[in-house]
């Protein structure tokens, strides 16, 4: 089991302690955020290529965003948030209260609207995953070197 944990503190004053997810937990999660938000960031940021004229841009932004429409509808977003806020690796300090599992209920009580949801998803992802981003190109980097070698 992962240890320590990580505080992230709202302008209000609540708490949310992060612990690391476990490994598997880890991957299952890593890949269902991959599924459901890679493929359309990635439609919307090839719509903004600037060497396209104007006319091709327009038509390959509004297909990125039916694309995001379809992949991120109100069901999958919620089955997302539930999915990164485990409340076996996330709990709140409400108001100076001791602090409990974060499950549906603290969440309406802690966050004061969806963008306090959000910054709450990020920081959770962020913790768990900023490692594996800022070295993963040094590890993947040296199982290249590993396979070459053999």
């Amino acid at each position: 089991m992962a240890g320590g944990r990580h505080v992230f503190e709202f302008d209000n004053g609540n708490k949310f302690y992060i612990r690391r997810y476990e490994p598997f937990l880890s991957l299952e999660i890593l890949g269902e955020v991959q599924k459901k938000f890679l493929p359309p960031l990635a439609s919307l940021m090839e719509a903004n290529d600037p060497t396209q004229d104007i006319e091709t841009r327009m038509e390959s932004v509004t297909k990125a965003v039916e694309a995001v429409s379809r992949s991120l509808d109100g069901k999958s977003l919620i089955a997302m948030v539930r999915l990164v806020l485990n409340p076996l690796y996330v709990s709140v300090e409400i108001q100076s209260e001791p602090a409990v599992q974060l499950d549906e209920a603290a969440v309406n009580r802690s966050c004061e609207d969806v963008a306090d949801v959000i910054k709450l998803v990020i920081e959770v992802l962020r913790y768990n995953y900023e490692r594996l981003f800022t070295q993963g190109r040094i590890l993947i980097g040296q199982g290249q070197s590993a396979q070459t070698i053999q």
